[in-house]
Protein backbone atom coordinates (compact mmCIF):
# COMPACT_ATOMS: atom_id res chain seq x y z
CA UNK A 1 0.00 0.00 0.00
CA UNK A 2 1.29 3.68 -1.20
CA UNK A 3 1.60 6.14 1.92
CA UNK A 4 0.93 9.28 1.79
CA UNK A 5 2.69 12.64 3.26
CA UNK A 6 1.70 16.06 3.13
CA UNK A 7 4.46 18.48 2.07
CA UNK A 8 3.32 21.69 1.59
CA UNK A 9 -0.24 20.96 0.96
CA UNK A 10 0.45 18.51 -2.10
CA UNK A 11 0.45 14.95 -1.43
CA UNK A 12 3.55 13.46 -1.70
CA UNK A 13 4.34 9.50 -1.87
CA UNK A 14 8.06 8.46 -0.68
CA UNK A 15 10.53 6.68 -2.96
CA UNK A 16 10.37 3.26 -0.33
CA UNK A 17 7.15 3.12 -0.66
CA UNK A 18 6.48 3.43 -4.21
CA UNK A 19 9.52 1.25 -4.80
CA UNK A 20 7.81 -1.75 -2.51
CA UNK A 21 4.82 -0.97 -4.26
CA UNK A 22 6.55 -1.49 -7.74
CA UNK A 23 8.13 -4.50 -6.40
CA UNK A 24 4.53 -6.24 -5.07
CA UNK A 25 5.43 -8.05 -2.70
CA UNK A 26 2.73 -8.59 0.50
CA UNK A 27 3.44 -10.02 3.80
CA UNK A 28 2.96 -14.01 4.33
CA UNK A 29 -0.52 -14.89 6.20
CA UNK A 30 0.41 -16.05 9.58
CA UNK A 31 -0.95 -19.95 10.41
CA UNK A 32 -1.80 -21.92 13.17
CA UNK A 33 0.58 -24.74 13.48
CA UNK A 34 -0.84 -27.93 13.01
CA UNK A 35 -3.82 -27.40 11.31
CA UNK A 36 -5.65 -29.49 8.69
CA UNK A 37 -7.96 -26.53 7.18
CA UNK A 38 -7.17 -23.05 7.08
CA UNK A 39 -9.24 -20.19 7.40
CA UNK A 40 -10.49 -19.02 4.01
CA UNK A 41 -10.64 -15.36 2.90
CA UNK A 42 -13.79 -14.26 0.68
CA UNK A 43 -12.65 -13.92 -2.74
CA UNK A 44 -13.86 -16.13 -6.54
CA UNK A 45 -11.96 -19.35 -6.13
CA UNK A 46 -11.16 -21.56 -3.68
CA UNK A 47 -7.69 -23.76 -4.49
CA UNK A 48 -6.52 -25.92 -2.17
CA UNK A 49 -2.91 -28.07 -2.19
CA UNK A 50 -3.24 -32.05 -0.48
CA UNK A 51 0.24 -32.37 1.91
CA UNK A 52 -0.33 -36.19 2.49
CA UNK A 53 1.82 -38.88 2.40
CA UNK A 54 2.32 -41.97 -0.10
CA UNK A 55 3.07 -45.31 0.57
CA UNK A 56 5.58 -46.50 -1.70
CA UNK A 57 4.49 -48.98 -4.25
CA UNK A 58 0.95 -49.21 -2.64
CA UNK A 59 -1.05 -47.33 -5.87
CA UNK A 60 -4.68 -49.09 -4.03
CA UNK A 61 -3.54 -47.46 -0.87
CA UNK A 62 -2.50 -43.67 -2.41
CA UNK A 63 -5.77 -44.10 -4.66
CA UNK A 64 -7.99 -44.50 -1.47
CA UNK A 65 -6.54 -41.33 0.13
CA UNK A 66 -6.44 -39.40 -2.91
CA UNK A 67 -10.31 -40.38 -3.27
CA UNK A 68 -11.17 -39.15 0.42
CA UNK A 69 -8.86 -36.23 -0.20
CA UNK A 70 -11.00 -35.14 -2.83
CA UNK A 71 -14.18 -35.87 -1.29
CA UNK A 72 -13.10 -33.55 2.15
CA UNK A 73 -11.88 -30.58 -0.28
CA UNK A 74 -15.60 -30.61 -2.10
CA UNK A 75 -17.16 -31.14 1.52
CA UNK A 76 -14.87 -27.96 2.06
CA UNK A 77 -16.17 -25.81 -1.03
CA UNK A 78 -12.53 -26.04 -2.43
CA UNK A 79 -12.57 -25.86 -6.32
CA UNK A 80 -9.32 -27.39 -7.22
CA UNK A 81 -7.15 -29.41 -4.76
CA UNK A 82 -3.63 -30.35 -6.04
CA UNK A 83 -1.80 -33.43 -5.38
CA UNK A 84 2.20 -33.77 -4.64
CA UNK A 85 4.13 -35.60 -7.16
CA UNK A 86 3.56 -39.36 -7.58
CA UNK A 87 0.74 -39.27 -5.20
CA UNK A 88 -0.38 -42.49 -6.91
CA UNK A 89 3.14 -44.05 -6.75
CA UNK A 90 5.73 -43.05 -4.13
CA UNK A 91 8.75 -41.10 -5.34
CA UNK A 92 11.78 -43.05 -3.81
CA UNK A 93 12.26 -46.07 -6.46
CA UNK A 94 15.15 -47.54 -6.41
CA UNK A 95 15.60 -49.45 -10.28
CA UNK A 96 13.54 -49.36 -13.73
CA UNK A 97 11.94 -52.74 -12.68
CA UNK A 98 10.56 -51.40 -9.70
CA UNK A 99 9.24 -47.90 -11.41
CA UNK A 100 7.81 -50.57 -13.99
CA UNK A 101 5.71 -51.99 -11.40
CA UNK A 102 4.65 -48.81 -10.08
CA UNK A 103 3.65 -47.02 -13.20
CA UNK A 104 0.27 -46.93 -14.74
CA UNK A 105 -1.63 -46.16 -18.03
CA UNK A 106 -3.73 -42.76 -18.26
CA UNK A 107 -6.95 -45.20 -19.14
CA UNK A 108 -6.06 -47.26 -15.48
CA UNK A 109 -9.24 -47.89 -13.87
CA UNK A 110 -7.77 -45.96 -10.60
CA UNK A 111 -7.46 -43.12 -12.87
CA UNK A 112 -11.49 -43.67 -13.67
CA UNK A 113 -12.21 -44.01 -9.77
CA UNK A 114 -10.71 -40.90 -9.30
CA UNK A 115 -12.69 -38.96 -12.41
CA UNK A 116 -15.70 -40.43 -10.22
CA UNK A 117 -14.67 -38.95 -7.34
CA UNK A 118 -14.05 -35.39 -8.99
CA UNK A 119 -17.93 -35.61 -10.33
CA UNK A 120 -18.80 -36.67 -6.94
CA UNK A 121 -17.59 -33.95 -5.41
CA UNK A 122 -17.58 -30.89 -7.91
CA UNK A 123 -13.80 -30.91 -7.83
CA UNK A 124 -10.96 -30.18 -10.83
CA UNK A 125 -7.87 -31.98 -9.01
CA UNK A 126 -4.15 -31.87 -10.60
CA UNK A 127 -2.78 -35.32 -9.51
CA UNK A 128 0.91 -36.66 -9.62
CA UNK A 129 1.67 -40.48 -10.63
CA UNK A 130 3.88 -42.86 -12.48
CA UNK A 131 2.49 -42.96 -16.21
CA UNK A 132 3.31 -45.68 -18.57
CA UNK A 133 3.03 -44.97 -22.40
CA UNK A 134 4.10 -48.18 -24.01
CA UNK A 135 7.78 -49.09 -23.46
CA UNK A 136 8.39 -45.23 -22.21
CA UNK A 137 7.80 -44.26 -18.56
CA UNK A 138 6.70 -40.26 -17.69
CA UNK A 139 6.71 -38.43 -14.33
CA UNK A 140 3.13 -37.00 -14.95
CA UNK A 141 0.36 -35.12 -13.62
CA UNK A 142 -3.14 -35.60 -14.63
CA UNK A 143 -5.98 -33.10 -14.98
CA UNK A 144 -9.56 -34.15 -13.94
CA UNK A 145 -12.84 -32.78 -13.75
CA UNK A 146 -16.51 -33.87 -13.35
CA UNK A 147 -16.37 -34.69 -16.76
CA UNK A 148 -13.26 -36.69 -17.12
CA UNK A 149 -9.45 -35.64 -18.21
CA UNK A 150 -8.70 -32.58 -19.00
CA UNK A 151 -4.91 -32.43 -19.55
CA UNK A 152 -1.66 -34.49 -18.78
CA UNK A 153 1.62 -32.66 -18.25
CA UNK A 154 4.67 -34.79 -18.45
CA UNK A 155 7.98 -33.30 -16.04
CA UNK A 156 10.41 -31.96 -18.55
CA UNK A 157 13.46 -31.32 -16.41
CA UNK A 158 14.63 -34.23 -14.78
CA UNK A 159 17.11 -34.76 -11.64
CA UNK A 160 18.96 -37.39 -11.30
CA UNK A 161 16.76 -38.52 -8.06
CA UNK A 162 13.73 -40.75 -7.07
CA UNK A 163 12.50 -41.86 -10.20
CA UNK A 164 13.32 -38.96 -12.15
CA UNK A 165 16.60 -41.55 -13.43
CA UNK A 166 14.07 -44.21 -14.86
CA UNK A 167 11.68 -41.67 -16.79
CA UNK A 168 11.56 -39.77 -20.19
CA UNK A 169 11.03 -36.17 -20.25
CA UNK A 170 8.19 -34.88 -21.55
CA UNK A 171 8.53 -33.11 -25.03
CA UNK A 172 5.72 -30.62 -24.71
CA UNK A 173 3.73 -32.03 -27.46
CA UNK A 174 0.57 -31.54 -25.52
CA UNK A 175 -0.95 -28.42 -24.16
CA UNK A 176 0.53 -27.59 -20.52
CA UNK A 177 -2.41 -25.19 -19.85
CA UNK A 178 -6.29 -26.35 -19.72
CA UNK A 179 -9.16 -24.32 -19.82
CA UNK A 180 -11.68 -25.87 -16.98
CA UNK A 181 -14.92 -23.87 -15.20
CA UNK A 182 -13.03 -22.14 -12.49
CA UNK A 183 -10.02 -20.27 -14.91
CA UNK A 184 -7.33 -21.98 -16.82
CA UNK A 185 -5.22 -24.10 -15.01
CA UNK A 186 -1.01 -24.60 -16.37
CA UNK A 187 0.99 -27.66 -14.71
CA UNK A 188 4.83 -27.93 -13.83
CA UNK A 189 6.49 -30.42 -11.87
CA UNK A 190 9.31 -30.17 -9.35
CA UNK A 191 12.47 -29.45 -10.53
CA UNK A 192 10.33 -27.31 -13.41
CA UNK A 193 10.05 -24.37 -10.62
CA UNK A 194 14.35 -23.78 -11.36
CA UNK A 195 13.94 -22.40 -14.83
CA UNK A 196 12.23 -19.68 -15.15
CA UNK A 197 11.39 -20.59 -18.61
CA UNK A 198 8.80 -22.92 -17.61
CA UNK A 199 6.31 -20.79 -15.29
CA UNK A 200 6.73 -17.94 -18.21
CA UNK A 201 5.67 -20.29 -21.01
CA UNK A 202 2.39 -21.10 -19.03
CA UNK A 203 2.16 -17.71 -18.00
CA UNK A 204 1.80 -16.54 -21.62
CA UNK A 205 -0.08 -19.69 -22.64
CA UNK A 206 -2.90 -17.99 -20.31
CA UNK A 207 -2.52 -19.73 -16.88
CA UNK A 208 -4.31 -18.28 -14.53
CA UNK A 209 -3.41 -20.91 -11.60
CA UNK A 210 0.08 -23.08 -12.29
CA UNK A 211 -0.18 -26.07 -10.14
CA UNK A 212 2.68 -27.75 -9.29
CA UNK A 213 3.24 -31.21 -7.71
CA UNK A 214 6.62 -31.46 -5.87
CA UNK A 215 8.67 -34.04 -3.65
CA UNK A 216 11.09 -31.51 -2.12
CA UNK A 217 13.25 -32.94 0.15
CA UNK A 218 14.03 -31.19 3.50
CA UNK A 219 16.95 -29.36 1.99
CA UNK A 220 14.28 -27.56 -0.22
CA UNK A 221 13.70 -24.34 2.21
CA UNK A 222 15.50 -21.86 0.03
CA UNK A 223 12.23 -23.02 -2.75
CA UNK A 224 9.58 -22.93 -0.40
CA UNK A 225 10.77 -19.26 0.73
CA UNK A 226 11.32 -17.45 -2.18
CA UNK A 227 11.56 -18.89 -6.03
CA UNK A 228 8.00 -19.67 -5.29
CA UNK A 229 7.34 -16.02 -4.36
CA UNK A 230 9.09 -15.10 -7.26
CA UNK A 231 7.53 -17.59 -9.71
CA UNK A 232 4.14 -16.31 -9.14
CA UNK A 233 5.29 -12.39 -8.56
CA UNK A 234 7.45 -12.23 -12.05
CA UNK A 235 4.05 -13.82 -13.81
CA UNK A 236 1.39 -12.41 -11.95
CA UNK A 237 -0.35 -15.73 -11.77
CA UNK A 238 -1.53 -17.85 -8.71
CA UNK A 239 1.30 -20.81 -7.92
CA UNK A 240 -0.58 -24.05 -6.28
CA UNK A 241 2.55 -26.32 -4.54
CA UNK A 242 1.80 -29.71 -3.55
CA UNK A 243 4.33 -31.32 -1.32
CA UNK A 244 4.82 -33.88 1.17
CA UNK A 245 5.98 -34.37 4.99
CA UNK A 246 6.25 -37.45 5.02
CA UNK A 247 9.11 -40.01 4.77
CA UNK A 248 10.04 -42.62 1.92
CA UNK A 249 12.98 -44.91 1.63
CA UNK A 250 15.25 -42.90 4.05
CA UNK A 251 14.54 -39.68 2.66
CA UNK A 252 12.29 -36.63 4.27
CA UNK A 253 10.08 -34.93 3.12
CA UNK A 254 10.36 -30.86 3.64
CA UNK A 255 5.87 -29.90 3.56
CA UNK A 256 5.72 -26.46 2.77
CA UNK A 257 2.93 -26.99 0.55
CA UNK A 258 1.71 -23.41 -0.37
CA UNK A 259 -0.86 -21.28 -2.55
CA UNK A 260 1.06 -18.04 -3.96
CA UNK A 261 -0.73 -14.92 -5.13
CA UNK A 262 0.48 -12.47 -8.37
CA UNK A 263 1.71 -10.51 -5.61
CA UNK A 264 4.07 -12.79 -4.16
CA UNK A 265 1.90 -13.11 -1.12
CA UNK A 266 1.80 -16.32 0.29
CA UNK A 267 -1.91 -17.15 1.43
CA UNK A 268 -0.97 -20.45 2.99
CA UNK A 269 1.87 -22.10 3.78
CA UNK A 270 1.00 -26.11 5.71
CA UNK A 271 4.39 -26.65 7.22
CA UNK A 272 4.62 -29.95 8.38
CA UNK A 273 1.35 -30.59 8.84
CA UNK A 274 -0.97 -33.42 6.89
CA UNK A 275 -4.00 -32.01 5.36
CA UNK A 276 -5.93 -29.88 2.83
CA UNK A 277 -4.76 -26.12 2.85
CA UNK A 278 -6.74 -23.94 0.68
CA UNK A 279 -6.99 -20.12 0.17
CA UNK A 280 -9.42 -17.93 -1.42
CA UNK A 281 -8.26 -16.36 -4.35
CA UNK A 282 -9.23 -13.73 -7.25
CA UNK A 283 -8.55 -14.71 -10.43
CA UNK A 284 -8.79 -11.14 -11.81
CA UNK A 285 -5.15 -10.47 -10.07
CA UNK A 286 -4.12 -13.20 -12.72
CA UNK A 287 -5.49 -11.18 -15.23
CA UNK A 288 -4.23 -8.12 -15.32
CA UNK A 289 -0.53 -8.46 -16.71
CA UNK A 290 -0.32 -4.86 -15.41
CA UNK A 291 0.73 -2.73 -11.97
CA UNK A 292 -0.82 0.07 -11.25
CA UNK A 293 1.72 2.11 -8.67
CA UNK A 294 0.22 5.73 -9.08
CA UNK A 295 -2.91 5.78 -11.51
CA UNK A 296 -1.90 7.79 -15.22
CA UNK A 297 1.05 8.52 -13.77
CA UNK A 298 3.24 5.20 -12.96
CA UNK A 299 1.96 2.04 -14.21
CA UNK A 300 4.04 -0.90 -15.48
CA UNK A 301 2.66 -2.96 -17.95
CA UNK A 302 4.68 -5.88 -17.37
CA UNK A 303 4.12 -8.62 -19.82
CA UNK A 304 3.38 -6.15 -22.91
CA UNK A 305 7.07 -4.08 -22.61
CA UNK A 306 8.91 -7.91 -22.71
CA UNK A 307 11.40 -7.72 -25.58
CA UNK A 308 11.60 -11.14 -27.12
CA UNK A 309 14.19 -10.13 -29.31
CA UNK A 310 16.49 -9.35 -26.93
CA UNK A 311 16.40 -12.66 -24.98
CA UNK A 312 17.38 -14.79 -28.04
CA UNK A 313 20.22 -16.25 -25.62
CA UNK A 314 18.74 -17.86 -23.60
CA UNK A 315 17.23 -20.06 -26.44
CA UNK A 316 21.05 -21.34 -26.75
CA UNK A 317 21.66 -24.92 -26.60
CA UNK A 318 25.52 -24.75 -25.52
CA UNK A 319 25.82 -22.64 -22.66
CA UNK A 320 29.04 -21.49 -20.03
CA UNK A 321 29.73 -24.52 -17.38
CA UNK A 322 27.37 -26.68 -18.86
Amino acid sequence: MLHAACQGGREQRSLIDVLHAACYFSTPLEQEGGSTEVHETDRTTRVAVAQLPSAKGDLDANLERAIDAIGRAGSAGHELLVFPECALSGYMVDSRAEAERQAIAVGDRRVAHLVEACRQASVIAVVGFLESAGDVLYNAAVTLGPDGILGIYRKQHLPLLGLDRFVAPGLGKDPRVVPTPIGNIGVMICFDLRFPESARVLALQGADIIAMPTAWPRSATFLAEHVTRVRALENLVYLAVADRADEENGVAFLGRSQVVSPAGEVLVDAGDAEGIFGAGVDLAQARTKKLVIIPDEYEVAVFAERKPDLYREITRTSVPGS
